[in-house]
């Protein structure tokens, strides 16, 4: 099971470069700013308790961060890092970290994706299915809502 949020781009860090202690390529690190705040599920009202996160991407994945601006809604998924250390004073001290793996935008309402090429013309259905909403419907539960069943 992999762990994802989706939210809107809040901020974007700048590349860093960590040295690395045997003399080894720079370890690469990117941070930015996840507003993943729900959203009331009727009146698309915002909640006042802000759930900002700070997600970071490392290596390769800091050039991908430049493909996205703030304000674009994406869905990131991510693995939890942790490590231990003892510091000069004998303190056992930890560690977390969010590194993500995975980028994708996600359409805006009101927005089509971006095609790379120009597609066929398709019948039209009779039933087009609604198209996704931000944020997500919810039940009261919190659970997504995909009753999508015609009785």
């Amino acid at each position: 099971m992999s762990n994802q949020i989706t939210g809107r781009l809040a901020a974007i860090g700048q590349t860093v470069q960590i040295p690395s202690k045997t003399g080894g390529s720079p370890f690469l690190k990117r941070e930015f700013l996840l507003d993943a705040t729900p959203h009331d599920t009727w009146t698309g009202e915002r909640s006042q308790y802000e759930n900002i996160v700070p997600l970071e991407v490392s290596g390769d994945k800091c050039a991908e961060l430049d493909n996205f601006s703030v304000g674009d809604i994406i869905t990131v998924s991510f693995a939890l890092q942790g490590r231990e250390w003892t510091n000069q004073d004998g303190q056992t001290k930890r560690m977390v970290s969010i590194r993500c793996y995975k980028i994708e935008r996600r359409n805006q309402p009101g927005q089509t994706a971006p095609t790379q090429q120009a597609a066929p013309p398709q019948p039209t259905p009779q039933y087009q299915a609604p198209t996704q909403r931000f944020p997500p419907n919810v039940d009261a539960y919190g659970n997504p809502d995909n009753d999508q069943l015609p009785f």
